[in-house]
């Protein structure tokens, strides 16, 4: 690895702040940000692609903000919805957590850290609930958050797609990077039967939310791919590299 991560301990968790190569030469520049969910298995795991597209110019130099969780089933679900599973509570305290990251992450490692602060600028991504939390960011914070990558968003869960096509996005400059494993669910008896259908109807109704900008939102599928770190591990770079598209791409 040619950058740093930085493990900071902010309000009782983990925040993982990773600086790319150049931060550290180039001491007049800010970088872009991305906040990421579910601490830094995201960008540590792909971190070697990550780096390479870094230093091909295929993807812009970004820092990476790794957020650990206290209780991601109440954090990252934006209501209350019955769960799947008895022991897992679904708590829907989205809101609560968004503002923690607005109002209290952000600043701290803003103060910190030479990064853009500018919403068309600032990214925010994750993996399933992770996912899910950081599109419902897109709709209740679209003055800090411009670029999204979603890696399997569990876009099954209750009334989530009527929320999508029910609400507006008002960002003028968006770009918007989905993922899904078309066997997501395929197994499943639940509403997980729904993750790919429900994944493929939210990217055709953001297609029509991007003010005509329908390219600026990227929907990728891997014929083989489940609900799984590894396949969300292989596309975050790609995620990375749509959202942040470097000289030579």
């Amino acid at each position: 690895m040619q950058g740093k991560v930085d493990t900071l301990s902010f309000q009782g968790r983990n925040i993982y702040v990773y600086t790319p190569p150049s931060y550290e030469r180039e001491r007049e520049v800010s970088f872009p940000a991305i906040y990421v969910q579910d601490g830094n298995y995201l960008f540590m795991d792909s971190i070697e692609t990550l780096e390479e597209d870094f230093a091909q110019g295929a993807t812009q130099e970004v820092i990476f903000v790794g957020i650990e969780p206290i209780e991601r089933n109440r954090e990252y679900t934006p209501w209350k919805a019955e769960p799947l599973i008895k022991q897992n509570y679904l708590g829907g305290e989205g809101d609560e957590y968004l503002a923690f990251i607005t109002e209290k992450v952000m600043p701290f490692v803003q103060s910190h850290y030479r990064i853009i602060r500018d919403y068309a600028q600032t990214g925010i991504g994750g993996g399933s609930f992770g996912a899910l939390i950081s599109l419902y960011a897109a709709f209740q914070k679209p003055d800090f958050f411009g670029r999204f990558a979603l890696m399997s968003a569990s876009l099954w869960y209750e009334n989530f797609v009527s929320f999508v096509e029910k609400n507006k996005l008002s960002q003028e400059n968006i770009r918007i990077y989905m993922y899904v494993g078309e066997q997501e669910g395929v197994d499943r008896t639940n509403l997980q039967q729904y993750m790919v259908p429900n994944t493929k109807k939210t990217y055709e109704r953001l297609k029509g939310k991007v003010f005509g900008r329908a390219k600026d939102v990227l929907l990728e599928t891997d014929p083989n791919g489940v609900h799984d770190h590894a396949f969300f591990i292989q596309y975050f770079p790609h995620a990375v590299q749509f959202l942040y598209p470097g000289l030579k791409s």
